[in-house]
């Protein structure tokens, strides 16, 4: 019979738990690793925009486009709204002309990497006109979105300039001009009860300031106080400029109120044109006769000039005003630039509020006259022929 072996009892080793020094130990040291790791990727995480800064990247990348284009770049700015866009999603616009599409992309991206930006930049051929490129260019820091631009080529820039005349008799009209939100430029005549407050606000509101300078017209109407006649000397022309000019402050240039005889009289003009040099004005010719020599005069002279394409009212209707308007925008498309005049007519004031956001969407951006004076294309221009 097979004897059976004793069997061995297996001794369990019972592990004895860690003691509670250590526990707390090893939960510290993860402790302090999560707050340093973390601590190390926040530190290291581009931090978010806050609004203010996210507007003075805006505008330093503005400039610096805008230097690299020079007179060929417009950063658009629609009506009543602000720049840049509120929301960081939408885009900021900027138009440019071909010869310096390529100057204007290179300086956004290198703007952006000074501002420690990331740049994704879109390139594709516009739908209208085609041919031209489109650029989308979505800015951030890190994961946080810190803006966007549109910026489209064009052939060239096209500008106009819209002159209101007569102003300094009623102040409503001219503040209903002022909440226009377009670069208006103001003409005020001289010795009125509201020149001066005329003037004042249009400064204060960001609009240049021209003298309309009264002259003497052909027929009997009169031009008001401190008139340009022909006969004068030098002397009386200064003087009279001078007394005008007191009564209307912060003026930058100066265009005619009538003067059909004035502004035929080539002495008479020669004496002007030199007295608006001395002071640095320059000089709009309102063309109100055909057989005006002022601006020939003018140019001749080296004086900053230019001449009214257009006259918007001559018929105190809307519909008639917005004609004039089309008419404007033809002459604007066909030439590069041009110059209109209004009046603060109640009809003319309301066709401009309806009509100007065309000039935005035509990509034809209204500037100040002085603006539209020194642009080198208005060197080159003429007036239409004497019939």
């Amino acid at each position: 019979m097979a004897r059976r072996l004793p069997q061995r009892r297996s001794k369990r080793r019972i592990l004895k738990p860690p003691p509670r020094s250590l526990i707390l130990a090893l939960l510290g040291f993860l402790a302090i690793f999560v707050v340093v790791y973390f601590g190390w990727r926040r530190w290291r995480a581009p931090r978010p925009l806050a609004e203010p800064e996210r507007r003075q990247i805006a505008l330093r990348l503005r400039g610096s486009i805008e230097r690299a284009g020079g007179r060929q770049i417009w950063v658009k700015e629609p009506p009543y709204a602000p720049f840049p866009p509120r929301r960081v999603d939408a885009a900021a616009e900027a138009v440019v002309a071909s010869s310096v599409f390529p100057a204007v992309l290179s300086a956004l991206e290198e703007q952006g990497q000074r501002e420690g930006l990331e740049l994704k930049t879109r390139v594709a051929e516009a739908r209208q006109p085609a041919g031209f490129r489109l650029a989308d260019i979505r800015l951030a820091r890190g994961r946080q979105p810190a803006g966007r631009w549109l910026i489209r080529e064009v052939g060239h820039l096209r500008h106009g300039a819209i002159v209101i005349d007569d102003l300094g008799q009623d102040l409503p009209a001219a503040d209903e001009l002022l909440a226009l939100p377009y670069p208006l430029t103001f003409s005020v005549l001289p010795h009125l009860p509201h020149s001066v407050k005329t003037a004042e606000e249009a400064h204060r509101g960001g609009r240049e300031v021209m003298l309309h300078l009264p002259m003497e017209p052909e027929s009997s109407a009169k031009p008001g106080p401190g008139e340009i006649r022909v006969g004068m000397r030098e002397a009386e022309v200064d003087q009279t400029v001078d007394e005008d000019l007191r009564s209307v402050p912060y003026v930058s240039g100066v265009n005619n109120h009538m003067g059909s005889r004035a502004t035929a009289d080539i002495a008479l003009m020669r004496w002007v044109i030199k007295v608006l040099e001395q002071r640095q004005l320059f000089f709009v010719d309102s063309r109100t006769t055909a057989k005006s020599v002022a601006f020939e005069v003018a140019r001749k002279q080296g004086l900053p000039t230019f001449f009214r394409s257009v006259f918007l009212d001559d018929t105190e209707t809307v519909p008639y005003t917005l004609g004039q308007l089309r008419e404007f925008r033809r002459v604007i498309e066909s030439q590069g630039l041009a110059l209109a005049i209004g009046h603060p007519h109640p009809s003319t004031i309301r066709a401009l509020g309806q009509f100007l956001p065309e000039f935005e969407r035509a990509d034809i951006q209204l500037v100040p006259a002085s603006q539209l004076l020194s642009l080198p294309e208005a060197a080159h221009l003429q007036p239409p022929p004497a019939p």
